[in-house]
Order: C-alpha cells, then sequence, then structure tokens
C-alpha cells in the first residue's frame, strides 16, 4: 500500500512523495530525514514530512502536484 506525503526539503522546498511502510530504515535515512530528489532544484536534499497544519491550501496543493520521481530510503 503506497501512500503520498507531503515533505519540506533542506532548502525549503515542499513536495510529495510516496512512502513505503516497513521500510523506513535504509543506507541512504539520516536522522529524521531521508534523501530525497527534490523536484524544484533536482538535487538530492535531507527531507522531512511537513506540517501540513501550518499550510496554506494553495501550498498544499502545489506541493501534492510536485511529486519527487526518486525515493532513495
Amino acid at each position: 500500500m503506497e501512500q503520498r506525503t507531503v515533505v519540506r526539503c533542506a532548502e525549503g522546498h515542499l513536495f510529495s512523495t510516496t512512502t513505503f511502510p516497513m521500510q523506513n530504515l535504509g543506507a541512504g535515512r539520516l536522522g529524521p530525514g531521508r534523501l530525497i530528489r527534490c523536484p524544484q532544484c533536482g538535487r538530492l536534499r535531507s527531507s522531512v514530512p511537513a506540517d501540513v497544519g501550518e499550510l496554506s491550501g494553495a501550498q498544499l496543493a502545489r506541493a501534492m502536484r510536485l511529486e519527487a520521481v526518486e525515493f532513495l530510503a
């Protein structure tokens, strides 16, 4: 079962990614974040789940449209 999560990269960009339950540990896991290629800047960035309660409707909608293609860990 796949689930999309809104995340914020280290540069502050918001986007969504697909999470894979039961695969939380891996070589790319660093602290509370995960290494994910940011679709806005194209770089591998440590990203953490965003607090969706603090996002506007427009920010949330844009983040859901920007989906990370490459999921590392």
